[in-house]
């Protein structure tokens, strides 16, 4: 029993000093992003490039996935609807579980098997080089030039990449609806629309923003906690992703009750 307590004590003291150190870091980021430094040419390059590296070079692959997604979703959606006399509804539901579920969901789990374990590696590989250490003396904001540029882009390439999804998705399920039920893409348009709150895309905007400030930031974060020893770069990555998935819970959550309570 006895060690049982310390291990719950000792968890929650590891669990209080990364809440603080992440929020004072997070806190940092917010003031830089306020300096405007993605203007700067070199600062703008970075991001430029990790937008690329993040969101553009994934599109082929995404693309396929969502469209494979809206495909089983669609015909998922309608053998449900259709045992329980709500067929009606199924421009309701399409909105709830496709925009709102399912494409935050799948888009933050592909850029953090992707881009977030590589960031995690990169910079802690420059903290173990002391390639961060070498900007700090050249008087470089770390915060500016690698930080702040990949947090960014992962914030936009996790809402355009949802937004992607929601499109694709819809579109694979249209040829499922118009194979089945000779609905019209217009019709199908019209019930989604009609279906669609401010609520929804309140909550869709805020949900994809978090996911993506955590895509990045959790990563960054865990990787300069490394020590100066390439062992530790395997630790990094793993105790990165296992915050990262924790992070994806608890906004998952947290939007949920936002919906339910708004």
């Amino acid at each position: 029993m006895e060690n049982y307590i310390r291990k719950f004590g000792r968890n929650f003291i590891d669990l209080a000093v990364f809440f603080h150190g992440f929020t004072i870091f997070s806190n940092k980021v917010i003031k830089t992003f306020f300096k405007l430094k993605l203007f700067n040419p070199a600062v703008g390059l970075v991001f430029v490039r990790q937008i690329y590296f993040t969101g553009v070079q994934i599109l082929p692959v995404y693309i396929v996935i969502s469209l494979i997604i809206g495909v089983a979703m669609v015909g998922s959606l309608m053998q449900a609807a259709d045992l329980v006399g709500g067929i009606d509804q199924l421009g309701r539901i399409m909105v709830v579980i496709s925009f709102n579920q399912i494409a935050p969901l799948v888009t933050s789990i592909l850029l953090a098997l992707r881009s977030a374990t590589a960031v995690t590696a990169e910079i802690a590989l420059m903290k173990m080089n002391r390639e961060i250490d070498t900007l700090q003396s050249l008087s470089i904001d770390p915060f500016e030039y690698l930080y702040l540029p990949r947090i960014a882009a992962g914030v936009i390439c996790m809402m355009a990449l949802s937004t992607i999804f929601v499109c694709v998705s819809l579109l694979g399920g249209y040829f499922i609806l118009s194979f089945l039920q000779d609905m019209s893409l217009d019709y199908m348009l019209t019930t989604i629309f009609d279906n669609l709150e401010v609520l929804d895309i309140i909550t869709f905007l805020v949900k994809v923003f978090f996911l993506g400030f955590a895509l990045m930031s959790i990563p960054i974060y865990t990787a300069l906690e490394t020590k100066e020893a390439v062992t530790e770069i395997p630790i990094a990555l793993l105790r990165g992703m296992m915050r990262l998935f924790y992070a994806f819970i608890l906004i998952q959550i947290f939007t949920v009750m936002l919906g339910m309570y708004l």
